[in-house]
């Protein structure tokens, strides 16, 4: 017996996101974006532009002006994980001491061995989420990149394009390329209005971060001796802080697994970059047990998770 839900239309919450007011001029990834939670389906991100215009003063009004309302739908993918293990394969081995005697279990055992699964797995899905936030392509995304379109694709187009004005870019894997991207990445959010934002980040692949943090050490004077760490203080990539600041300018660099050999750097605001969830944390959570049907241990994992960009306009971008 099976549900039969071909008669049913796919539900697609329109009111799931708060109205998001945007500028004039507009997995370590779940930190370093909007995370939204209860996303069970197709939901829309209602977003709102208000032109503003200066007038002079006078006995007089004269309205001006436009505030237009678009939507961008943000879809999640739908997860498992499943796997099993039989203890009994463990009994010659090593763990021979540990196993409780006699042939009949009723529990997962040992249990730091079930801790130790576990901590491996926590840390290698939320690792592989946080490469498909990236490179997730559901039109023939690889492997664990499948389930949900990500940053790169989502911002395939209608970003700034940094990557302008002087000879373009044609490598980021310098020091003095890695340097001037991000230079340029400034330079092209400063030119439109997006700077001086407190939320401002410069996302960078691990390798990118690396030739950018040696070609400051290696600046010397000029920038090693100015280079400013991440707000915990210390150069830790992977430290709660993440990342730099780039002296001068006031940009946090943030190095991302998703980007880490891609050849491309973004930048955005926190707020304008989201990823929804179908509970906070639920990515996180694991159900393991101890199955008497066919004396297996089991573990199984379920989560939704789907990204969006409200304003690609307000993105800049350098993609090699």
């Amino acid at each position: 017996m099976a549900f039969d839900v071909t008669g049913l239309v796919d539900f697609t919450n329109e009111n799931q996101f708060d109205l998001m007011r945007a500028t004039v001029l507009g997995a370590k990834m779940m930190d370093l974006t909007t995370v939204v939670p209860n996303i069970k389906g197709p939901s829309k991100l209602p977003q709102i532009s208000s032109s503003v215009f200066f007038q002079t003063d006078g006995c007089s009004f004269n309205a001006s002006g436009d505030t237009t309302f678009t939507q961008r739908t943000l879809t999640p993918g739908k997860v498992r994980v499943n796997s099993e293990w039989c203890d009994k394969d463990l009994e010659p081995k090593y763990l021979a001491t540990q196993l409780t005697p006699g042939a009949m279990k009723d529990k997962v055992e040992p249990d730091e061995v079930w801790r130790m699964i576990l901590d491996e797995y926590t840390s290698k899905i939320s690792r592989d989420i946080d490469v498909a936030i990236w490179r997730g392509d559901t039109a023939g995304g690889p492997s664990n990149n499948q389930f949900w379109d990500g940053y790169i694709k989502l911002l395939a187009s209608g970003t700034i394009d940094a990557n302008t004005g002087g000879t373009p870019l044609s490598t980021l894997y310098t020091e003095a390329a890695a340097r001037e991207a991000i230079e340029r990445l400034y330079l092209s959010a400063a030119t439109n209005g997006l700077a001086d934002f407190a939320d401002g980040i410069a996302y960078v692949g691990y390798d990118l971060y690396a030739l950018l943090y040696s070609a400051m050490i290696n600046g010397g004077s000029t920038n090693g001796m100015a280079l400013n760490q991440a707000p915990s203080g210390n150069a830790d990539p992977d430290d709660s802080g993440a990342g730099l600041i780039y002296p001068g300018m006031n940009m946090r660099i943030v190095p991302v697994n998703g980007l880490t050999g891609q050849e491309k750097t973004y930048f955005a605001r926190k707020s304008n970059m989201f990823i929804g969830v179908d509970a906070e944390g639920d990515f996180e959570n694991f159900e393991t047990w101890y199955s008497q049907d066919d004396r297996k241990v089991k573990l199984a994992v379920e989560f939704k998770l789907g990204c969006q960009v409200a304003f690609p306009g307000e993105v800049v971008s350098i993609i090699i």
